[in-house]
C-alpha cells in the first residue's frame, strides 16, 4: 500500500493520545480500614481480569480509529497490475444518450468496459436514469483518479466544457485519448432583463461549442413584470429571471487647473460610454476643498496632492512611466492608478474608454450567470495532460484508491467502540 500524501503519516503520533488518556484515567487502589474480615467473601479474580481486558480492548479500538483517520488523510492506494490489452471507455453523463453514440456504446460493452466520467466511475447501462441537466465534470481532477482503472489505455468521450477545466494540468503515465463531441446546436438562455425608457430589454446568452455571446432584444409581449423579477414564456415553459434597474452612473472628478486636458478626455470617454451602453452617466466636477459626495460609482482624483480615500471606487493620478496600461490596480482595494497624462494618441491606441468600462465593472451581476451557463468547449490539444513517458518498473502498476473501504471500516470501528463503551460504562 502506498499513500498519495505520505507527510500526513506524521499524524500517527496521535496514537499516543488515547494511550495517555487511558493511563491517566486509571484509578489507583484505595486502602479501607475495617475491623474484621470474617464476613467478607473472596473476590472473583476472573471478573477483575475481565474488567482489565475490556479497558485494553477499548484502548485498541480507539487507537485503530485514530490510525484509520490518519490513513484517510494520507490517501491510501493499492497497487494492481494494469491490463494493457483492454481499453476502457469513459463517457460524460451528458453524452450517455447521445444519438450518435448509442449504437457505438452498445457494441463496445460486449468487448470492453464502458464507464461514466463522474466520481467513482460507475458502469454505464443503456437503461440507466440520468439527471436532465447533469453537472459539468471536473476533467483534470477525474483524470488523476484514472490511475485506479485497471486498463492502461483509456478513451474519453466528452463535451470538454471550459467550465470543467480547473487547477493545474495533471501528469499521467496512462495513454488517454480524448474524443470531443462538438455541439453545433445554437442554444439560448435568458439571463436577466432591464427596464429601459423604450421598453423591457431582455439579455440572453447564445452560443455553441465554439463561441458564446450576448443577445439583447426589446420585448413586446410574452412576459409579466414584477418588482424585481420577470416571468418570461419560453416555448411551453415559464422562466423567472431577475429584473434590474438601470440607475444613473455618477462620476465625481476632482481636478487641479493643470489637469484640465485630462479632465476633458475623461469626460469625453464617459460620453462615448453613455452612448454605447445606452445608459445615463452623470459626470460632476467637485472642488477638492468641498469633498466628494457619497454614493458615487467612481471618484477621479487629478491632483498632485494626496486624496482622502473614503468609501467607493477611486481613480487617482499616479504617474508610472514603466506601466504599459493607462489604468492599473493598486495594492489597496478599490483604488486604481492613472499612470500617465492623457492625450489623443494614448487614449486612442490604448483604448482608454474600454479601460474605464472595465473599471466600472457594470456586469458584476451577470458574470456568475455567464459562468453557470457557459457551454464553450476546449480544443483536444488543450485537454491533453502532461505525459511523462514510459513509467519505471515500480510505477507500471495501476493504483487503486481504497479510501472508500478505509472509510467504512472506520465507521464500523467507531460503532463497535461506542457500543462497547456504553455497555461496559468505560
Amino acid at each position: 500500500m502506498i499513500f498519495t500524501h505520505p507527510t500526513y503519516l506524521w499524524a500517527l503520533l496521535g496514537l499516543l493520545v488515547p494511550l495517555a488518556i487511558h493511563l491517566w484515567s486509571k484509578k489507583e487502589a484505595k486502602t479501607i480500614k475495617i475491623g474484621s474480615v470474617q464476613l467478607l467473601d473472596e473476590s472473583n479474580s476472573r471478573q477483575s481480569s475481565s474488567i482489565q481486558l475490556n479497558e485494553w480492548l477499548l484502548l485498541l479500538l480507539r487507537m485503530l480509529i485514530v490510525g484509520l483517520v490518519v490513513m484517510l488523510m494520507a490517501g491510501p492506494q493499492w497497487r494492481i497490475k494494469p491490463n494493457k490489452k483492454q481499453i476502457t471507455y469513459l463517457v460524460e453523463p451528458s453524452l450517455a444518450h447521445h444519438s450518435s453514440l448509442m449504437g457505438l456504446l452498445d457494441s463496445l460493452r460486449e468487448t470492453s468496459q464502458v464507464l461514466l466520467l463522474k466520481q467513482g466511475f460507475p458502469e454505464w447501462e443503456s437503461d440507466m436514469e440520468l439527471p436532465v441537466k447533469p453537472m459539468v465534470p471536473e476533467y483534470w481532477q477525474l483524470l488523476q483518479r484514472m490511475d485506479s482503472l485497471a486498463s492502461d489505455s483509456i478513451v474519453v468521450f466528452t463535451r470538454a466544457y471550459v467550465e470543467g477545466i480547473k487547477s493545474m494540468r495533471p501528469k499521467t503515465h496512462k495513454k488517454i485519448h480524448w474524443v470531443v463531441m462538438e455541439s453545433d446546436t445554437l442554444s439560448e438562455k435568458p439571463l436577466l432583463a432591464y427596464q429601459r425608457e423604450k421598453g423591457m430589454e431582455l439579455v440572453s446568452l447564445q452560443g455553441n461549442g465554439q463561441t458564446t455571446y450576448f443577445k439583447k432584444q426589446i420585448l413586446s409581449d410574452g412576459f409579466t413584470a414584477q418588482e424585481d423579477s420577470l416571468k418570461l414564456k419560453v416555448g411551453e415553459d415559464t422562466e423567472t429571471i431577475s429584473l434590474m434597474d438601470l440607475d444613473t452612473i455618477h462620476v465625481n472628478i476632482i481636478a487641479d487647473p493643470e489637469f484640465e486636458a485630462e479632465q476633458q478626455y475623461i469626460e469625453a470617454s464617459f460620453r462615448a460610454l453613455s452612448k454605447f451602453l445606452d445608459r445615463k452617466i452623470q459626470v460632476k466636477t467637485i472642488d477638492s476643498d468641498v469633498g466628494t459626495e457619497d454614493g458615487a460609482t467612481l471618484n477621479v482624483w487629478l491632483s498632485e496632492g494626496k486624496p482622502d480615500l473614503k468609501s467607493g471606487k477611486w481613480l487617482v493620478y499616479n504617474e508610472n512611466t514603466l506601466s504599459n496600461t493607462l489604468i492599473e490596480q493598486s495594492e489597496q482595494p478599490n483604488v486604481y492608478w492613472l499612470t500617465s497624462k492623457l492625450n489623443t494618441e494614448n487614449t486612442t491606441e490604448q483604448h482608454f474608454a474600454e479601460q474605464l468600462l472595465r473599471l466600472l465593472d457594470l456586469d458584476a451581476e451577470v458574470k456568475p450567470l455567464v459562468a453557470q451557463y457557459d457551454r464553450r468547449q476546449m480544443d483536444v490539444s488543450e485537454l491533453r495532460p502532461n505525459y511523462v513517458g514510459e513509467p519505471k518498473k515500480k510505477e507500471r502498476t495501476t493504483l487503486l484508491d481504497v479510501s472508500q473501504w478505509v472509510f467504512w471500516i472506520l465507521v464500523l470501528f467507531m460503532i463497535v467502540e461506542r457500543v462497547t463503551a456504553y455497555f461496559k460504562r468505560q
